[in-house]
């Protein structure tokens, strides 16, 4: 077998060695704002065991609630009991549409909490380590390296 033949067999059995050891987290979990959520997410949305937070998201949704009501217009509206009665149903149809986007922005915010997390933007990678003000590339980055001196 030719030296080239060799190295080059032996160049691929070290690199998919060294590919395959390169741990990959089990859960990727981003604490952000609705302002930081592009910059700080640059990874694809469905990666796996990534789960984006958006711990102002609740005040996003109240906005969107408010903005769904129109104003008072007699012309419209009759009355102003009709328009309360109009309001009333249009705001128990909204929250049932968002009833799911509520439920993440509740669990996200708990979960911040129950890691007692300082400030956002955060990257907590398996539920133990935490990236303050980063993106979730270099926190993963930042962890690999740390795993691979098994400090983590």
């Amino acid at each position: 077998m030719s030296r080239f033949k060799i190295l080059c067999i032996a160049t691929i059995c070290f690199s998919s060695s060294s590919f395959a050891s390169i741990p990959s987290p089990k859960t990727v979990e981003v604490f952000t704002t609705n302002e930081t959520v592009s910059s700080v997410v640059n990874v694809k949305p469905n990666s796996k065991g990534l789960v984006v937070n958006v711990i102002d998201k609740i005040d996003v949704l109240s906005e969107q609630a408010t903005a769904s009501i129109p104003k008072y217009d007699p012309k419209r509206f009759g009355s102003f009991q009709n328009y309360k009665r109009f309001a009333k149903e249009r705001v128990i149809e909204w929250a049932k549409e968002n009833k799911e986007a509520f439920k993440n922005t509740t669990t996200g915010i708990t979960s911040a909490m129950n890691y007692e997390l300082k400030s956002v933007p955060a990257v907590v990678i398996n539920g133990e380590y935490v990236v303050y003000g980063d993106t979730v590339s270099n926190a993963v980055r930042k962890w690999r390296k740390k795993v691979g001196r098994n400090n983590v």
